[in-house]
């Protein structure tokens, strides 16, 4: 297809696609002669996530760029390409603080060697579509602090949530993989705590096992069918709405309780 029927079905300016080609997010077009290229798919799939990002989650060019570069990368299996998904997801728009995710442009979490999941495109088969990808943060992302008392052989503030955390995913039967969302909880529940509010194994493992029956039916298979940004754009957009969903659900629970405890006919209940 010609620049303006793929700008037409993706609902972007050609202006803004000949951007995107400038910045390096979108590969340029066959050219069919010295002035005209042509399109295909790719393309379009591209463009289509783009758009989701810029539109949906704001995400900044920077971090597109950082996304589309691990797309482009046929060497970084899928399964790791759904943990920056993830990662992006939650930085995007689900409430965390920037503190509590790895800093934009910092090294990727990887996937543990010994970990062998399997993932879309490289052996055939089917990975999750929940952003829940097994991944594994890289040292130089770890808290220099943290780091420092470490090699110190000294205990620090963090290791009590990390434990906690650890002690949940024991409890629940679950594997304890370091990931964007454990360490993502790990420093919300250090925030938490700073700021005054209970934090305990008890109260993530009653959190986690509310959430899991949803979370249960949120898992789809992804198949080798699809490209990669379809994929990207599958696990990020389901994980953007389903927590859009949980943040709207807490508020909601938290009213309705409010609204009952003050309400006189209760109170002796």
């Amino acid at each position: 297809m010609k620049l303006s029927a793929m700008a037409a079905a993706a609902g972007v300016s050609t202006a803004s696609i000949k951007y995107y080609i400038h910045e390096g997010l979108l590969p340029p077009g066959r050219k069919k002669n010295a002035t005209t290229a042509v399109y295909d798919d790719s393309h379009l799939h591209r463009l289509t996530l783009i758009r989701w990002l810029r539109n949906e989650l704001s995400i900044p060019i920077t971090g597109i760029a950082e996304l589309t570069r691990a797309i482009d990368d046929e060497t970084l299996p899928t399964i790791e390409l759904m943990g920056i998904c993830q990662e992006l997801a939650l930085r995007g728009n689900s409430g965390l603080p920037a503190s509590a995710l790895r800093a934009p442009g910092s090294a990727p979490y990887a996937l543990k060697p010994t970990t062998g999941a399997g993932n879309a495109g490289d052996d055939g088969g089917a990975v999750d579509n929940a952003g829940a990808a097994v991944v594994s943060e890289d040292a130089g992302d770890a808290i220099a602090a943290a780091e420092d008392a470490d090699s110190a052989g000294a205990a620090t503030p963090a290791d009590r949530f990390d434990a906690i955390v650890a002690e949940a995913l024991d409890r629940l039967g679950w594997p304890d993989e370091e990931s964007a969302a454990r360490t993502a909880l790990t420093r919300v529940l250090a925030m938490a705590d700073e700021a005054g509010y209970s934090v305990s194994a008890d109260s993530v493992v009653a959190q986690c096992r509310a959430i899991a029956p949803v979370a249960r039916g949120n898992i789809r298979p992804i198949g080798p069918e699809l490209s990669r940004d379809e994929v990207c754009l599958r696990v990020i957009r389901g994980i953007t709405m389903h927590n859009r969903q949980l943040i709207a659900t807490s508020a909601l629970t938290h009213a309705s309780l409010s609204i009952m405890a003050r309400d006189p006919r209760n109170r002796d209940s």
